[in-house]
């Protein structure tokens, strides 16, 4: 089972955003729920376009990004371990303010991890380092993440739900998502754990073409050949 989340978890979040997204649109939701309902069905989208389709985040991060020297690009600084704890820790970040939308605090630190955040990781230095005007996660960004953040900080200034505390604390809790859950304990810990037993497939490596867009960059590809 832990074998099959770890090679799959993305397939699992993207086939959750059905029934979710039929979910937001079916039921009766107050607005502000809503819109975080949404943003929870963003993150899905955007992590299935990450690894499965069109994929490529592990190369993209490993080798363009984030390169380690003197590692298999395929097993550091990210693997399927590290990548299965903070990804799923953003399911939590995400899910947490849809059950508890009068916690502004709580909602403010995913929809800042959205926009702009992602959109300052996608949308200008993945595609900078890339020379390319899309990356794997670029889109759930713009269509999803963005309008989102936007509707919510309209809305909940709107309703009067907002104070200035609740940007304070949603900050921090980005920051300790940013710092512990992702840096400290996803890169630092689990990572070098999973370097050697949960190193990524050739095939999940190689997506959205790798070795091509390497090379395009002036990066000489590492040659990923086991599994």
């Amino acid at each position: 089972m832990m074998k099959f989340l770890l090679r799959h978890w993305f397939d699992v979040g993207g086939i959750l955003a059905i029934p979710l997204l039929l979910w937001a649109w079916l039921g009766d939701w107050p607005t502000v729920q809503l819109i975080l309902l949404l943003n929870l069905v963003a993150v899905l989208v955007h992590q299935f376009e990450e690894y499965r389709f069109p994929g490529g985040e592990p190369w993209v991060l490993n080798e363009v990004m984030m390169p380690k020297p003197g590692a298999r690009a395929d097993r550091l600084p990210t693997n399927q371990l590290s990548s299965i704890w903070i990804n799923g820790m953003a399911w939590v970040l995400y899910a947490l303010p849809v059950f508890f939308p009068e916690q502004v605090w709580l909602a403010l630190a995913p929809i800042l991890m959205g926009f702009p955040a992602q959109f300052i990781a996608h949308g200008i230095f993945n595609n900078v380092k890339l020379r390319t005007f899309y990356n794997p996660g670029l889109f759930a960004v713009l269509f999803g993440h963005t309008p989102l953040a936007i509707w919510y900080v309209v809305t909940v200034y709107q309703q009067g739900l907002i104070h200035w505390w609740d940007w304070v604390l949603g900050v921090l809790l980005l920051g300790f998502f940013t710092i512990v859950i992702m840096m400290l304990v996803g890169f630092r810990v689990l990572a070098p754990l999973g370097a050697d037993r949960h190193h990524y497939t050739v095939a999940e490596y190689n997506r959205w073409d790798r070795e091509r867009r390497l090379r395009r960059v002036g990066i000489t590809p590492q040659c990923i050949t086991r599994d």
